[in-house]
């Protein structure tokens, strides 16, 4: 905006005052019944809850300033969406839209600490304890016959010795040829649409930064031109980006970051598009939710009890914990949303969601509130008009068990959930744990583990043997050991084993713990399942794969070492993103930054 405007579109723009005028004076005068519906509904600030407030300022001479900020942003709508040649002052339209964001009540992203956002979690968490417990069990008990008992089952876990075992007899299992048999008649994923994948990680890794400074900056990274060192003069001159940047790409503003979570209200940022063609009639809005970080992100992802959820007249189950999550997303920026698309005259709303983990669930229910009905069109239409078309695309990475197999069929035109692996989140609802549990209670691992001790015993005879040969310089000589293991003593020790081993274990020797056999086998069936178009990511031994797999492909936990690790962005989606362009491109060199400048 620091360009003069040309001759041509000054007498352009004079031509056009008197229209301009009239056209400031219509948004003003709705922008002010807005902007009154908004204060009415701003819980007054103390000097408590908020410290950034200086005191001693009277209220008058806030809502003056006030005034002056709503005058002034509808001063600059009316320019930038006439579709006038004139130069608008778009970084002050974008002010305008932050301050009103930011004035909604729900934020206290510029002066709260974390210690207070932590405290304030921890006085939720003691206050509501018996409710959080009460879903917690909630959650598992449907999954639980009325004659299992949750905490025995828990207990009749023999110990962490029957994890170990059970991971490896799993890995024995799930190989990389099984992995390629599964997906085999499976549709592949395009290499290429990776790229825009990653894209979508860059944006959802930004949503856990600390700060609202680093998001911004973030924003504005992911865009920026680098460095160029040119040889003339032997100096290193920057590229002018307004000339260089010549990519179609979206190019986003900040206009709202909350760094902190509470319950069922997750951290997550708002941005417009800046680089919108003037003659575009959609009003372009990225949100960005962040995944788990936090205690209040813990207490949603637990209350993993499926609700009735009903969409498109689809009626299905939901995620208790993360439906009221995404409910909150659509109900902070409803106002927001419905004072910019009458300030700018659009007609159409396009909002692209994003998030990891816990985002990705609270950015889909988002996305199906905002288009469940016409409800949410009228809400934030001009005046109650049904003509403002809505519409939302969500890119999740690692969302968990979310929705029904019919709420997640009739979700696929625009939800992409991509699964790292064996990551476990997607897998884990309240049926998949109670039968992993029941797995590894009925799993008989005591050969697993004599089969390892007898063959460190056996390994003990050969190193402390009476007839051991050393080597001393260039000559042999005998060495004499304080013991020596001989077959007898192998067999008397794997005796003492195999009873203690029974006896931990819950077999016969020990009829204090309830054996595995008490329990009812009986598998549950999963009713929540991740999602939309499902692209699923595997390691196929020789590389990285990626296939369109239905949700159910994903109706179990899948135990393996990187289970975890798959979760994470840097550990799992970043990495295996690039292991799979850097097969593809035969190079070990080939980083995503380098490709995009």
């Amino acid at each position: 905006h620091d360009d003069q405007p040309s001759t041509s579109k000054d007498n352009l723009q004079d031509s056009n005052i008197q229209n301009n005028t009239s056209i400031t004076r219509l948004m003003q005068s709705a922008f002010n019944k807005i902007q009154d519906e908004l204060q009415s509904s701003i819980p007054k600030p103390s000097s408590s809850t908020d410290p950034a407030t200086p005191e001693g300022i009277e209220s008058s001479s806030a809502n003056q300033q006030e005034s002056d900020a709503a005058k002034s942003f509808a001063d600059n709508v009316s320019s930038f969406f006439s579709r006038k040649s004139s130069n608008p002052d778009i970084a002050e339209i974008i002010q305008q839209a932050q301050n009103i964001a930011n004035n909604d009540g729900a934020s206290q992203t510029l002066s709260s600490s974390s210690s207070s956002g932590f405290l304030s979690q921890v006085l939720y968490f003691q206050q509501n304890a018996k409710s959080i417990q009460k879903t917690l069990e909630s959650s598992f008990g449907p999954y639980i016959s009325d004659d299992i008992n949750l905490s025995d089952l828990f207990q009749s876990i023999p110990s962490i010795a029957a994890a170990h075992y059970y991971l490896e007899h799993q890995e024995s299992i799930k190989t990389p040829s099984w992995k390629r048999r599964r997906h085999r008649f499976q549709p592949s994923v395009e290499v290429m649409k990776v790229n825009e994948l990653n894209e979508a990680l860059i944006l959802s890794e930004l949503s856990y930064a600390d700060s609202v400074e680093e998001v911004r900056e973030g924003l504005e990274s992911l865009y920026a031109e680098d460095w160029s060192d040119e040889e003339s003069g032997g100096k290193s001159k920057k590229k002018d980006k307004r000339k260089t940047n010549s990519s179609n790409k979206a190019q986003w503003e900040l206009l709202f970051c909350d760094t902190q979570s509470r319950p069922n209200e997750p951290s997550h940022f708002l941005a417009i598009q800046k680089n919108a063609s003037q003659y575009d009639d959609t009003l372009h809005v990225l949100m960005v939710v962040r995944g788990t970080k936090s205690m209040g992100d813990l207490i949603t992802d637990a209350m993993m009890e499926a609700t009735d959820y009903e969409y498109d007249g689809v009626q299905g189950k939901a995620h208790v914990g993360i439906t009221r999550s995404g409910e909150y997303l659509t109900k902070r920026h409803k106002k927001l949303l419905a004072t910019l698309l009458q300030l700018s005259d659009k007609r159409k709303l396009d909002v692209t969601l994003i998030g990891h983990s816990l985002g990705a669930g609270a950015a889909t229910i988002a996305a199906m509130n905002m288009m469940n009905s016409d409800q949410f069109a009228r809400d934030i239409g001009n005046g109650g008009d049904k003509n403002v078309k809505v519409s939302a695309n969500v890119i999740g990475f690692g969302c968990p068990a979310l929705l029904s197999q019919n709420l997640s069929l009739v979700t696929k035109n625009f939800v992409t959930t991509v699964i790292a692996d064996a990551d476990v989140i997607p897998r884990m609802s309240g049926a998949t744990l109670v039968n992993l549990l029941l797995d590894l209670n009925q799993f008989e691992y005591q050969d697993l583990a004599e089969r390892d001790v007898e063959q460190a015993l056996r390994e003990l005879q050969g190193r402390f043997s009476d007839s051991s040969l050393t080597m001393v310089g260039n000559r042999q000589s005998n060495k004499q050991v304080p013991f020596s293991i001989d077959e007898d003593a192998i067999q008397k020790v794997m005796g003492y084993v195999h009873r203690s081993i029974d006896k931990v274990s819950g077999g016969e020797g020990d009829m204090s713990k309830p054996s595995g056999k008490n329990v009812a086998a009986d598998k549950m069936i999963p009713c929540l399942f991740p999602p939309g178009t499902c692209i699923h990511f595997y390691r196929d031994g020789s590389g990285i794969d990626g296939a369109y797999v239905p949700c159910t492909f994903f109706d179990e936990i899948d135990v393996a070492r990187t289970m975890v690790d798959d979760h994470l962005i840097s550990s799992g989606y970043r990495k295996i993103f690039l292991n799979m362009m850097r097969d593809f491109h035969k190079d070990d060199h080939f980083s995503f930054e380098r490709r995009r400048t």
